[in-house]
């Protein structure tokens, strides 16, 4: 790792943090961010010229607490791969002189930014990025893992709508051996057993979420406090100030769910995040239904799909652990014609109909894809036609960022999959046009 001095254009406010030419693979390009214990640098790959978010921590910081937290993040390094959570491509904590992560890099701003009084979003914006970080969260758990720092800091909307999830530095890991750091986290957003240093679950997260909802529904914390005493006797003996008293005209639904997952006791509290994504998907008129996902192996249904065959096993579990399941109903539309589009689905169940200024183009059976272009163009290409569910349909759903963080042998599998779709598609295509010529 060889510094070099700043130029005054790369300098930050918060120490003047010296940028570096290079870290393992990557040259920097400039120092992003840094803070209290950590500096963010934008690096770019030598190879690919791929750029990414390269953390380090400050040498005062390399020892104690600090270190054991970059430690924890370190750890998670090809483990959690979703579309809402930013990826962590590499660690190097071997050194504590030259430890460093190399993560996704998101141009995007921290909800820090949307969370006072005059800079709210909508509330129907607001419920979608809950939406999107619960479902970050609820894999997390999934996958062994508390976050323990849900906080608008720590999670970055994209100019798209697309919302990732970062930092699980104060992380709790069920599988792990080291022993868990106590007391991390933001104190307007721990739940009152967190703050008690009583042994955490699921649910923690889920308040921590509800306050952050809170918070980015009024502008206000869940407690007006005047230091932290009072802030702990307030979040573990008081009902939190009613949200409609912030903010009047809220949906009575999104009150409710605000209220609920602030309960103090885990028994009054959501129980899980699917109830939790549940109500949040009701209040947003969104019909989601994966009943019948959860009566069979997710691992098998993937399996048996024609798009997968040529995939190993521990490439299948890769792409299952990383995808959104989704069901459609009939006539429901998964793409439309003329929008944005950031994602292609796999059909596993039922088929799906393609048309084009409402004539039909074509019909998809499961075990095909649709929507792949959005995915193999650059920028933010418009979908050129209308997919509809005809029946229940039960896909998966891949981000093209997420697509990108798949590892390479499951990408060569994918662009093959692509062409063997696309040939089977151009062939349909043939010979209709044959037949409509009466050849």
């Amino acid at each position: 790792m060889r510094t070099t001095n700043l130029d005054k254009t790369d300098k930050l406010s918060d120490g003047n943090p010296p940028v570096v030419e290079e870290i393992g693979n990557y040259k920097i390009a400039r120092a992003l961010g840094a803070g209290a214990t950590s500096i963010v640098y934008l690096g770019i790959d030598k190879i690919s010229s791929k750029l990414v978010a390269i953390k380090t921590i400050r040498p005062e910081c390399r020892i104690g607490i600090q270190h054991k937290m970059f430690a924890i993040e370190a750890s998670l390094c090809g483990k959690l791969k979703h579309p809402n959570i930013v990826s962590l491509i590499e660690a190097n904590n071997s050194d504590p002189e030259k430890s460093y992560i190399i993560m996704e890099y998101v141009e995007g701003s921290s909800l820090d930014k949307f969370s006072t009084p005059d800079t709210l979003l909508p509330t129907e914006t607001v419920l979608d990025i809950i939406r999107q970080a619960a479902e970050a969260l609820n894999y997390a758990f999934q996958m062994g893992v508390i976050h323990r720092d849900v906080k608008p800091a720590n999670i970055i909307l994209r100019s798209d709508g697309l919302v990732k999830l970062t930092d699980f530095g104060c992380a709790f890991l069920f599988d792990s051996d080291t022993t868990q750091i106590s007391g991390a986290g933001s104190l307007s957003f721990m739940s009152p057993e967190q703050i008690k240093g009583a042994t955490l679950n699921h649910q923690s997260d889920i308040y921590s979420m509800g306050a952050v909802l809170y918070r980015l529904l009024t502008g206000h914390n869940t407690f007006n406090a005047t230091d932290n005493y009072a802030a702990i006797n307030q979040i573990i003996n008081h009902a939190p100030t009613p949200i409609e008293t912030h903010r009047l005209g809220l949906p009575k639904e999104v009150c409710r769910i605000v209220d609920r997952a602030l309960q103090k006791t885990t028994v009054d509290r959501y129980q899980d995040w699917t109830e939790f994504l549940s109500d949040l998907y009701a209040a947003s008129g969104i019909n989601r239904t994966e009943s019948r996902i959860e009566e069979r192996t997710k691992y098998e249904l993937m399996s048996r799909c024609a798009f997968f065959k040529d995939f190993l096993t521990v490439e299948i579990w890769e792409v299952l652990h990383a995808s959104l399941w989704r069901t459609f109903f009939h006539n429901e539309q998964l793409i439309k014609e003329g929008e944005h589009g950031f994602s292609f689905y796999i059909l596993l169940e039922g088929s799906v109909v393609i048309t084009k200024k409402q004539r039909m183009l074509n019909l998809i059976q499961a075990g095909d894809c649709v929507g792949e272009n959005a995915c193999l163009h650059k920028g933010s290409p418009i979908r050129g036609a209308t997919v509809t569910a005809q029946g229940e349909v039960i896909a998966l759903e891949i981000s093209k960022d997420q697509l990108e963080g798949f590892s390479k042998d499951v990408c060569i599998r994918m662009d093959r999959a692509f062409l063997r779709s696309l040939n089977e598609k151009l062939a349909v295509s043939n010979t209709r046009v044959l037949q409509l010529m009466g050849i």
